[in-house]
C-alpha cells in the first residue's frame, strides 16, 4: 500500500509544495509562519511545518534512591486515593470525612509499597528518573505551489535565516527552495569530446572480470574451472593492450 503525498496544509500524509526554508528549531519555523499569517490576503491553509530526522531524546532528571522512590510512590498513591475519595463523596455525600481520608492514606501506602518493591527488583539496572520526548533535527516550512511566489517574498521580510548546505545537520539542504539539482556532465578529454570506453577496452575489462571469477584470491583456479580457461582469460587483456592489437 503506497502513501500518496497531499498538498501543503491538507491533513494526512506528507505535503507537496515548495520548500520555503529549513530551520534548526521549531520556534524559527513558527516565526516564519506567524509572519506569513500576518500578511493580508495570504492563505495560511497552504502552509505546513514538517519535522526532519525525528530523534528520541531522554532527559535524565535525578538519581533514584529508596527514600525518593517511596516518597514518589506515596504522592502518586495519595493522588489516586483522592480521586477515589472524590467519587465516593459525589455518590454518597453522607460519607464521613474520616473514611475519605483513610482512602487517601490507603492509596498512598499501597503505591509506596509497590514502588519500593519494584525499585528493589530492578536495583542496579535503572537507578535514575528520566523524561522522554520526540524531537526533530530540522523543520521545513512548505507552501502550496499556487502561493509560492508571494510566500518567498514574505519569507525574506521575516528576518529568520534559513539553513544552507554548510550548516544543515541533515546534509540534505542542496535542494532548498524547490531548486532542481543540476544534471551531471560527463568528463571530457583534451580534445573536447567525451571519454567513452572503446569496444576493445570493454572486452578487456570483461575478460579481467571473468578471470577474477575463475580464480581465488591467491591466484589458484577455483574448483571445477579448467586451467586453460584461466590462462586464456589472463592473456586476453594483454593481447588487447599489445601494439599489434592496436594496429589492427
Amino acid at each position: 500500500m503506497s502513501v500518496q503525498p497531499t498538498p501543503a496544509g491538507a491533513s494526512g500524509g506528507l505535503p507537496t509544495g515548495e520548500l520555503l526554508g529549513r530551520y534548526r528549531s521549531y520556534e524559527d519555523a513558527q516565526k516564519v509562519v506567524d509572519h506569513l499569517a500576518s500578511a493580508d490576503g495570504f492563505d495560511i491553509k497552504s502552509l505546513s511545518i514538517v519535522g526532519n530526522d525525528l530523534r528520541s531524546v531522554e532527559h535524565i532528571r535525578t538519581r533514584l534512591s529508596y527514600p525518593r522512590v517511596a516518597l514518589g510512590g506515596a504522592a502518586q498513591g495519595a493522588i489516586f486515593g483522592g480521586f477515589i475519595a472524590m467519587i465516593f463523596y459525589l455518590f454518597t455525600p453522607e460519607t464521613p470525612l474520616l473514611e475519605l481520608v483513610s482512602i487517601i492514606l490507603l492509596g498512598a501506602a499501597v503505591w509506596m509499597i509497590a514502588g519500593t518493591i519494584g525499585y528493589a527488583v530492578r536495583r542496579g539496572r535503572r537507578d535514575f528518573a528520566s523524561v522522554s520526548q520526540l524531537t526533530a533535527t530540522t523543520y521545513d516550512v512548505v507552501c502550496d505551489f499556487s502561493v509560492a511566489g508571494r510566500a518567498r517574498q514574505l519569507v525574506k521580510e521575516s528576518g529568520t535565516v534559513s539553513l544552507n548546505a554548510h550548516n544543515d545537520p541533515t546534509g540534505r539542504s542542496g535542494n532548498l527552495g524547490g531548486e532542481r539539482p543540476a544534471p551531471t556532465q560527463q568528463p571530457r578529454g583534451e580534445g573536447g569530446s567525451s571519454d567513452h570506453a572503446s569496444p576493445d577496452s570493454s572486452s578487456a575489462e570483461q575478460a579481467r572480470q571473468r578471470a577474477a571469477q575463475w580464480q581465488t584470491e591467491d591466484g589458484r583456479p577455483r574448483y571445477g574451472v579448467r586451467r586453460d580457461d584461466v590462462k586464456g582469460a589472463e592473456e586476453w587483456p594483454k593481447r588487447q593492450d599489445s601494439p599489434e592489437a592496436s594496429d589492427t
